[in-house]
């Protein structure tokens, strides 16, 4: 009868286990074993079943319904399933319970349940250090709770799946390490019936450090905003930090207050968890730092003499990847990146202040960036790097966590022209921290935009625009017409048409022009770079559309040049952005027409109300398709936010237009 597995893990070995768990699926699918579906999106770095978990026992989210069909489709096939999860209160381990039994028959299966127990100080500390966010006093009360209480947990499932179907695994020892993940895992597999060692996998980053911050910080400091290149081999990285960790005193993070109050409120669950487990008395206490040693901050600067221990013991290889990844994004480096440079220079006999000083500075640095662009991105490349310019040009390529091969194409462009600097973010962050992410490391005189999926056409593009620029002092940006490539058959295109362009085609044109619409294609921009300095704390990087947005800030400058020659592509494909904007404008404004109105209402603010007028009218046309749906479909929904979050739009709106029926979102009264 096939069977339903849950591996709840009360240790510091939580997620470290759950990642073996996952690499070796193979292993335990060969013995009839299958993990249940994970969110593909947290499963490299939070391999466990969340979602499962915090579901609602009676009524499942159509996402998690997919998934529980396939966990049953496993069973029917005779074929156990295998939970990960951590089961941090009473409440949701009774939630996941209750779920399993109203969904998946629990009854007509063997619900097996397998706890593995830390100690509950190290438990608690490891939260605490796993919370880069920090700690309030909410959640550390919280963290206190779920220490004093483990037993209640274990209690808890015995009485649901009864005493015989719950197997209690100590863990018992203050650190992780790799060789004692794989006696965990081992003993897993054994409790599952495996008796083949699984194969162990790298240390993960953030696991396996219960004793010191600077490990954690040293972790912490290998990307400089989340850039992981150039690529660095973590596996080395993590062993060579073990290594040289091992020799540290603690560093607690919590509070000493915090974990003193554990001790003593703990001390009668503790002991229950120990009779439970069959230890002998104080098996679960906490090392003796753990009630003595006063909290570490993050403030507190790292020691010169741990440093240099960490850039001898790393592989010479992996030290100068290093500090290049450092040398790359040096403005953006913290105070811990700039300790730990210098470490690596001493280590490598270089003078980290010296080492930038060898690539050319570049004049010009075109901005591209790029999410799952494999088919377009070395078209794009290639352009640039036909670009004949009498300056240095940099081209910064930022990937946003592609999954099909546009990372791996950009790093062999990089690898061969040095011109190439690629920022691979190393997690799907939020869509727009993109935007910071690569402005933030521009630097030069001027700036051009190309997205991973355009290109230039005119090798000359460049040079001609600098030489615009420089010829016209008082303009703070040029642009010129782009010919629009469309991937279903359609006759190319050119934009801006030239109705488009206010007063028709001249040389110059204004703020206030640039206000009355985009007419500015992306990857037809240069700019005199407004941002050298830093980004600037009120710029808005979540915008949509966001160029609009650059435009208009480097237009507050000076005057906006125009150049009349195509001089760029800008392709329209199935997966574009924008993709609907031509053919079907109600489509469109669903997804788009709120942020568009967020985007004028802040561009409206930073101008201090100057300029309403021209915004308003462009609001207008938002807010006109959202009636449209209104009296088409009868779905207010876009007419009732926009009145809600943008009155003063919404107002005018409806000032200038003649209704014999009012849709009741804008009746008087309304916000």
């Amino acid at each position: 009868m096939a069977n339903i597995y849950l591996l709840i893990n009360l240790s510091i070995s939580n997620v470290w286990l759950a990642a073996t768990m996952r690499a070796n699926r193979q292993l335990l699918a060969a013995h009839g074993i299958d993990l249940a579906p994970f969110d593909s999106k947290k499963a490299d770095s939070r391999p466990f079943h969340d979602a499962f978990w915090h579901a609602s026992p009676d009524a499942p989210s159509p996402a998690l319904t997919q998934k529980l069909a396939a966990v049953q489709a496993c069973l029917d096939a005779e074929r156990s399933v295998l939970f990960l999860g951590q089961s941090s209160t009473v409440r949701i381990q009774t939630n996941f319970f209750a779920f399993l039994q109203n969904n998946l028959s629990a009854q007509q299966h063997g619900v097996h349940v397998l706890f593995l127990m830390g100690k509950p100080g190290l438990n608690a500390e490891s939260w605490w250090q796993a919370t880069p966010w920090g700690v309030d006093a909410a959640l550390a009360a919280q963290y206190l709770e779920q220490a004093c209480g483990a037993s209640q947990l274990v209690e808890h499932a015995q009485t649901v799946w009864g005493g015989d179907h719950v197997s209690l695994m100590p863990v018992l020892e203050d650190r992780i390490t790799t060789q004692g993940i794989a006696h965990v895992c081992q003993r897993v597999f054994t409790a599952l019936g495996i008796e083949k060692a699984p194969q162990p996998v790298a240390p993960l980053a953030f696991y396996g450090f219960t004793n010191t911050v600077t490990a954690m910080r040293l972790l912490e400091a290998r990307q400089v905003r989340h850039n992981d290149w150039p690529r660095l081999d973590s596996a080395a990285y993590m062993t060579a930090l073990q290594a040289v960790e091992r020799d540290w005193e603690p560093e607690p993070l919590s509070p000493l207050t915090c974990r003193q109050a554990l001790l003593e409120r703990g001390r009668e669950d503790q002991e229950r968890l120990e009779q439970l487990f069959g230890l002998p008395a104080h098996a679960l206490d906490a090392p003796d730092w753990y009630g003595t040693v006063p909290e570490t901050t993050a403030a507190t600067p790292l020691r010169p003499e741990r440093l240099q221990a960490f850039a001898a013991a790393l592989p010479p290889a992996e030290r100068r990847i290093l500090l290049q990844r450092l040398v790359n994004d040096r403005h953006l480096l913290s105070e811990d990146q700039h300790a730990l440079a210098g470490a690596l220079a001493e280590a490598e006999g270089a003078v980290f202040e010296r080492l930038e000083e060898a690539a050319p500075r570049p004049t010009l640095t075109v901005l591209t960036m790029t999410r799952n662009h494999e088919k377009y991105i070395g078209q794009c490349i290639e352009s640039v790097l036909a670009q004949k310019t009498d300056f240095p040009v940099r081209h910064l390529v930022l990937d946003h966590y592609s999954t099909d091969e546009t990372p791996h194409i950009v790093e062999r462009y990089a690898r061969e022209y040095p011109s190439i600097r690629p920022v691979l973010l190393d997690n799907y962050h939020r869509a727009y921290r993109n935007v910071y992410s690569l402005f933030a490391r521009c630097k030069s005189e001027y700036a051009a935009l190309c997205d991973g999926d355009d290109y230039f056409l005119d090798p000359d593009k460049l040079q001609k625009q600098v030489n615009f620029l420089t010829a016209h002092p008082r303009c703070s940006l040029c642009f010129h017409p782009v010919l629009v490539v469309f991937e279903d058959g359609r006759e190319p295109g050119v934009f801006p048409p030239r109705d488009m362009l206010p007063r028709g085609m001249r040389e110059e044109y204004y703020l206030s022009d640039l206000l009355k619409g985009n007419m500015i294609q992306t990857n037809s921009v240069v700019y005199k770079w407004r941002f050298r300095d830093g980004i600037p704390d009120w710029f808005r990087e979540d915008l949509c559309p966001g160029d609009w947005y650059w435009h208009l800030l480097h237009a507050e400058l000076g005057k906006i040049g125009f150049l009349p020659g195509i001089m760029s592509a800008y392709r329209r494909h199935s997966t574009s952005l924008y993709r609907y904007s031509f053919i079907d404008r109600l489509k469109h404004r669903r997804t788009f027409g709120m942020a568009e109105l967020e985007t004028y209402h802040v561009v409206n603010e930073h101008f201090q109300n100057r300029y309403f007028l021209p915004l308003a009218n462009l609001a207008n046309g938002v807010l006109c398709d959202f009636l449209e749906i209104y009296m088409e479909e009868d779905d207010k929904r876009l007419l009732d936010d926009a009145c809600m979050a943008y009155p003063q739009f919404c107002e005018y709106f409806f000032s200038k237009i003649k209704l014999k029926k009012q849709p009741p979102a804008v009746q008087k009264g309304s916000k």
